[in-house]
């Protein structure tokens, strides 16, 4: 098997003011009734909706999810949980364009952004997910269209035993983590099994394999935790 041309991934947070955004011609979705928004996983990310499971704090405890669907911020949202604190755990639906849409518009080629991202009191938090080449380049991006930002986290991209992807086994997640990065989850997909078997080491059937398992047990997981 052949592995050792894989770079190893790094995870950069960095956090920014909604305002330094905004005048970088970044859309944020309207949050007037919203007192902090996470999304916390991914479900669905193309050119028609982005749906998520996401944590949302309201300004006003009265306030209904009902009425940001009836704002218009959100196509749906279903109420998987609500925490101590008066805080939702909410699948969501809505029209955004995709993340790797903001990344294009400002001219940022490769890399991930990445859950968790969250705007919390009018700073913006979000995490990006690249191998060395690629954080620099998104770095330098960020700094040529004027954004101040404070870099949170710089690190290696190791998942704690929390992480979704502690619940694969070894080579699942080596499987998935070396397609994520190939672009097979790209849409459209930058590269088939085949040719991600043949980048790895491996026959087709067995990365087919590994990665339906792994993608069975991440949604079990997503949909069966208590966040």
């Amino acid at each position: 098997m052949c592995t050792n041309n894989i770079r190893r991934m790094r995870r950069l947070i960095l956090e920014a003011s909604e305002k330094e955004l905004q005048k970088a011609g970044i859309e944020l979705p309207p949050l007037k009734k919203i007192k902090s928004l996470e999304l916390l996983y991914f479900l669905r990310q193309d050119n028609q909706e982005l749906a998520t499971i996401s944590r949302i704090e309201l300004l006003d405890p009265s306030t209904k999810i009902q009425d940001l669907k009836d704002s218009g911020l959100l196509l749906d949202a279903q109420i998987i949980e609500q925490e101590k604190s008066g805080a939702y755990i909410l699948f969501t639906r809505t029209a955004s364009p995709t993340l790797q849409n903001v990344l294009n518009d400002l001219g940022i080629e490769g890399g991930y952004l990445f859950p968790p991202l969250g705007i919390a009191d009018g700073k913006v938090r979000f995490s990006f997910l690249g191998n060395e080449q690629q954080i620099k380049s998104f770095m330098e991006k960020v700094n040529a269209i004027g954004i101040h930002f404070r870099v949170v986290l710089l690190a290696d991209a190791n998942f704690s035993p929390i992480s979704p992807l502690s619940q694969l086994t070894a080579k699942q997640r080596e499987v998935l983590l070396a397609a994520y990065k190939y672009g097979y989850y790209d849409i459209p997909r930058k590269i088939t099994s085949e040719e991600l078997a043949k980048k790895i080491g491996l026959v087709n059937s067995t990365v087919v394999e590994h990665l339906r398992k792994a993608e069975q047990r991440l949604i079990k997981q997503i949909i069966e935790s208590k966040f």
